[in-house]
């Protein structure tokens, strides 16, 4: 899904701002997963702890050795409790991610669709300009003059695109 855009000035910053949408949609997964993550490593090390611990031990006189058998039954309350908190997480994060994730996936896919509709050396020089040289970088691979020139040029390509 794509926004349509009508205005030049829009589609200008739109497509300007296209190399920093897609580092805040990283940053979006990523904060997103981190903690999901951590808590999925901890449940997989509480359930690596619990296999070395084969069962509460006795101290061979018929009484149980305290500190093991605490230790097992936190291990155990640990790994009961982990799925919980994965889940709560889930559930409480989960639709405002997704809603921002959106945010960024419209407004990336709408720079692509219009990307896409140029022509190959149109789309070259646009990413040129907008993000991925600077002014005076393009100007010597395009061999323009005038910084002016260079913004005219964009402009009606970016134009000339709105029409079609």
């Amino acid at each position: 899904m794509h926004l349509t855009i009508h205005k030049l000035v829009v589609l200008r910053n739109e497509i300007h701002m296209y190399k920093n949408m897609l580092h805040e949609r990283e940053i979006l997964i990523e904060e997103y997963n981190k903690p999901l993550h951590d808590m999925q490593d901890e449940l997989a090390e509480v359930k690596e702890q619990l296999k070395t611990i084969r069962s509460p031990a006795s101290d061979g006189l018929g009484g149980y050795i305290q500190e093991k058998d605490s230790k097992y039954n936190s291990l155990i309350t640990k790994k009961d409790e982990l799925p919980k908190e994965i889940v709560k997480y889930v559930q409480m994060n989960e639709k405002e991610y997704l809603a921002d994730l959106e945010f960024w996936n419209v407004r990336i896919a709408t720079v692509e669709y219009y990307l896409s509709k140029m022509d190959a050396l149109d789309r070259k020089f646009i990413e040129d300009f907008h993000y991925n040289l600077s002014k005076k970088s393009c100007m010597i691979r395009y061999n323009i003059k005038n910084v002016n020139s260079l913004y005219r040029k964009s402009d009606n390509i970016l134009k000339n695109l709105l029409k079609k």
